[in-house]
């Protein structure tokens, strides 16, 4: 069974690293907040009204993290660069898949 506590559980490891991602619960589900580094004022917020939606915008926020850190922000993606960051999203669609059954 998919729910936010599983979710946000699968994604500890990735939230306790990016330090401009922000997830918080409000009365209409979960709202994740992105920073931009130490400014006071956040850069977006998205409300997650069910946990696929929760799930669906982490990995992306995942995916994004992961081939900025692959790529140090200071060149273009590669095909590879995007197919290494595939790869390490896997277990998490895999998890998600079983999570639905």
């Amino acid at each position: 069974m998919l729910t936010f506590e599983n979710v946000l559980t699968v994604f500890r490891d990735y939230l306790r690293q990016d330090p401009e991602e922000e997830v918080l619960p409000c009365r209409r589900g979960y709202v994740r907040i992105s920073w931009n580094s130490d400014s006071r004022y956040c850069v977006d917020g998205v409300l997650c009204r069910t946990p696929e939606e929760l799930f669906d915008l982490l990995l992306q926020d995942y995916w994004d993290f992961e081939l900025i850190r692959r790529t140090q922000g200071r060149r273009e993606a590669t095909a590879a660069d995007e197919e290494a960051v595939d790869e390490l999203c896997q277990p998490y669609l895999d998890w998600k898949k079983e999570a639905l059954k």
